[in-house]
């Protein structure tokens, strides 16, 4: 065999292995995705949890920019419509995850957390010309809280003397998972359009156990669970500007379909005897928003993309099931009034010193920051602010192309993508609890070539 074919051939079968050790990696990342979530938050206590950041590793870094930036070699969830981009000879692979260290405080007490999990498996290439598909698997909301609240009221019994107190334990978990498909097209140049299909999933269980601090007590307990199925359906544009022979600018908008959709809440009340068990159950209880969001992307040459979204969301039609005590009883039916309609403003920067320089690795280094600021979604109708926390986030990263002699001759560019991530949300009534997060992102985008055709010489 001559040199040159043992090349073609060796060029062939490394491609094979990597396309295999992707798919064994996909499958794998799945399975331990569908076991993880979870939130260390006391906001996740509302309804569905909070809600997981839409973003990848990449742009994650940029504060979580999308809407105005299309796939190219790498895979943007945040805008069907960049699918119509995907190189035309790759299989795209993009694999993260990310771990947080935080500290939650109110005018009483403090307490760390630390919260680890997997965010998103994601694949795509393209099906022809001007046509890109994609699909994926990630958490779409997370629950996750245990604390304990003390009622300042005081009094003496006045049977036994006692001094008693009141106290409340509050305990919950589950969340939403995210499976979906894709697909990007450009009918002429500079115009592209998309579509997601999105499969909702999963359930929740909220746990409230109300008793006093005395030995004859009697609390009142509640347990409220839901299993949850449905659909979303979201759409997006983007349209590319050249304004000059070194800088583009593209211009994005998505819009994500809300509905009414099916899920029995159930309310289990009791009390510590367990003489009394009472059942309450509302059907069809829940609600998904209409998202709307706009973004404007500029690119510079290949070394220089500034972005910024918008995005509104109507969490405010949204209904859970509430339960409302009053002097008559307790109902237990679905409600508006825990959501509030809700915007967001992300921009970022990504900059690449010489992103095809032959010497001098850190020049072919992407290096990206960003910023974030969301006003809230959750509402706290016994509060005088009537709102829950705004959040704002702070990021830095990089992306390391891994581009050694092997992979410059059968073209896989694998980019390795660190961030990390400042989360704070503050409330503004001051006796609600505060929020601050330092979150390490770790992200890892397979480029192959698996659409490549060798010519053997």
């Amino acid at each position: 065999m001559s040199g040159k074919l043992a090349h073609k051939v060796y060029i062939q079968r490394t491609a094979a292995v990597m396309a295999a050790a992707s798919i064994f990696l996909f499958l794998n990342v799945v399975q331990a995705l569908a076991q993880s979530g979870g939130s260390n938050s006391s906001y996740s206590q509302v309804g569905m949890g909070l809600l997981n950041d839409e973003s990848q590793g990449w742009n994650r870094a940029m504060g979580g920019v999308g809407v105005a930036l299309p796939s190219g070699n790498r895979l943007n969830t945040m805008n069907p419509a960049s699918y119509a981009y995907i190189d035309s000879l790759s299989f795209i692979l993009d694999v993260g995850m990310s771990g947080s260290f935080g500290r939650m405080s109110n005018q009483t007490s403090s307490k760390n957390i630390r919260n680890a999990s997997f965010d998103y498996i994601i694949a795509g290439f393209r099906l022809r010309r001007h046509l890109g598909l994609s699909f994926g698997f990630k958490p779409y909301s997370s629950i996750g809280y245990d604390f304990t609240s003390t009622d300042g009221n005081v009094y003496r019994d006045n049977i036994t003397g006692e001094i008693v107190k009141s106290s409340s334990e509050h305990r919950g978990s589950g969340g939403l998972r995210k499976a979906f498909a894709g697909i990007g097209w450009r009918p002429f140049s500079g115009l592209s359009l998309g579509m997601h299909v999105n499969i909702l999933w999963g359930g929740y269980t909220h746990i409230l156990m109300h008793g006093f601090t005395i030995s004859n007590s009697n609390g009142f307990n509640y347990i409220e669970n839901a299993s949850i199925t449905t659909y979303q359906l979201d759409f997006g544009a983007q349209y590319a500007l050249r304004l000059s022979r070194k800088d583009w600018l593209t211009i994005g908008a998505t819009v994500a379909l809300g509905h009414k959709y099916g899920g029995d809440g159930m309310l289990l009340r009791f009390m510590d005897s367990g003489d009394t068990l009472t059942v309450n159950i509302d059907k069809d209880a829940f609600d998904l928003p209409m998202k709307y969001s706009g973004g404007l992307g500029w690119q510079h040459k290949n070394n220089l993309l500034v972005s910024a979204d918008y995005t509104y969301t109507g969490w405010g039609n949204c209904r859970i099931p509430t339960m409302i005590a009053t002097t008559e009883g307790v109902t237990y039916h679905s409600l508006k009034g825990s959501y509030r309609n809700n915007s967001q403003i992300r921009a970022g920067v990504e900059w690449t010193p010489n992103p095809t320089a032959l010497h001098g690795y850190l020049n072919r280094v992407k290096y990206r920051m960003g910023l974030s600021y969301a006003t809230p979604h959750l509402a706290f109708a016994d509060k005088e602010t009537g709102k829950g926390p705004n959040e704002t986030t702070l990021s830095i990263g990089a992306g390391f192309p891994i581009n050694n002699n092997i992979n410059r001759r059968i073209g896989l560019f694998p980019v390795i993508n660190v961030g990390m991530q400042w989360l704070r949300r503050a409330p503004a009534d001051k006796s609600l609890v505060t929020e601050n997060y330092f979150v390490i992102n770790l992200g890892v985008t397979f480029n192959e070539r698996w659409f490549m055709k060798y010519k053997i010489q």
